[in-house]
């Protein structure tokens, strides 16, 4: 459980960081997208010369019921760990939008409410209009939030079942790859054993018919010089 939890928050994390946030919008795909992008800008204080902006499209957040396209730009990103993990994304509209305000991306770990409750992993996003801001219908402005939510973790639940497969695939082949090499060893250790024994036996027959064997000497002719006659 612990395992499948830190995976999770890991694969919400690495949708953070890739801004897949419309990756799996519920109903049609096509009524809601989320693009990020880095745009050249004056060089700041930190001495960078770019900043991160993203689009989003949405359907009938336009005139007439039409798509609208909604400019932004990043205002932060937090990531924060110790005991209390957590990781904030926001991103505030631009001129020439529809709505005014801030949209802003979060995951942390959380315990649940109920007493002695199981650490949780929670997933939020918030539209914060500004008073006097313009505002999107309320209908549409809970639609956005929740697609964006619900994609987020359809994503994330995909991703985690992705890692873990190829996780318990890994220990899988791993021990069965041990399994294999342990065998091997086992077989070599058998055949040299009995390539030892064979020779023992071997040597016991050849010398049991052979009553002189490992005993013999050469005659003295022999050792004679053959003109020593």
């Amino acid at each position: 459980e612990e395992e499948a939890r830190d995976c999770m928050y890991e694969s919400i994390t690495a949708i953070f960081q890739e801004r897949k946030f419309s990756e799996f919008i519920p109903g049609n795909s096509g009524s809601l997208k989320f693009r990020s992008f880095l745009v050249a800008s004056e060089e700041d204080e930190e001495g960078e010369d770019y900043t991160e902006g993203a689009v989003m499209a949405v359907k009938l957040l336009g005139d007439f019921g039409r798509y609208g396209v909604q400019p932004l730009c990043i205002s932060y990103e937090d990531e924060e760990g110790g005991e209390s993990i957590s990781h904030c994304v926001a991103f505030h509209t631009l001129t020439g939008g529809h709505f005014d305000g801030e949209l802003r991306f979060s995951v942390e770990e959380k315990k649940s409410s109920a007493k002695g409750g199981d650490l949780g992993v929670v997933v939020s996003v918030t539209l914060a209009i500004p008073k006097g801001g313009r505002a999107p219908p309320s209908r549409l402005a809970e639609l956005m939030v929740s697609s964006l939510a619900q994609s987020i973790a359809t994503s994330s639940q995909m991703r985690m079942k992705q890692t873990l497969s190829r996780r318990s695939q890994s220990k899988g082949f791993r021990a069965r790859a041990s399994g294999r090499a342990s065998k091997k060893r086992h077989m070599r250790y058998v055949q040299e054993k009995l390539q030892e024994e064979m020779a023992a036996e071997r040597k016991r027959k050849w010398k049991r018919n052979n009553p002189d064997a490992g005993h013999y000497r050469p005659s003295g002719h022999r050792l004679k010089h053959p003109h020593n006659c």
